[in-house]
């Protein structure tokens, strides 16, 4: 049996705020993701998230995803695994939001973006 945990953290970074999430983004973790990046966007139009430690995303976190995507100016994801890559492609967010390989070069990105 599974255990779904996510731990996430949201912090701001020059020009805008970063998520950090680690563990499995489901159905029963999904709405804490969603939270995550709502106070994200509280903060900022510019969200960075760092997806280093998250190794699967369900259809509700690309929902929240999305949601993001739509409603900010800029969404940058870095640390994207093989396997979550696969799953944003397959579901057509690859196409809407930038990807960075590291999360020192998703700041460097949102600061540059944001002219700070």
């Amino acid at each position: 049996m599974r255990t779904w945990r996510l731990e996430t953290a949201v912090e701001r970074v020059p020009g805008g705020a970063i998520v950090t999430a680690k563990g499995r983004i489901g159905r029963v973790t999904a709405a804490r993701f969603a939270e995550a990046l709502s106070a994200a966007r509280r903060e900022t139009s510019r969200v960075v998230v760092d997806l280093q430690g998250v190794d699967y995303v369900s259809g509700l976190g690309l929902i929240a995803l999305r949601e993001t995507a739509d409603s900010a100016d800029t969404l940058i994801l870095c640390g994207v695994g093989e396997a979550v890559r696969n799953t944003l492609e397959v579901a057509g967010l690859i196409e809407r939001v930038r990807i960075e390989e590291s999360r020192q070069a998703a700041i460097d990105r949102v600061r540059a973006i944001a002219g700070a």
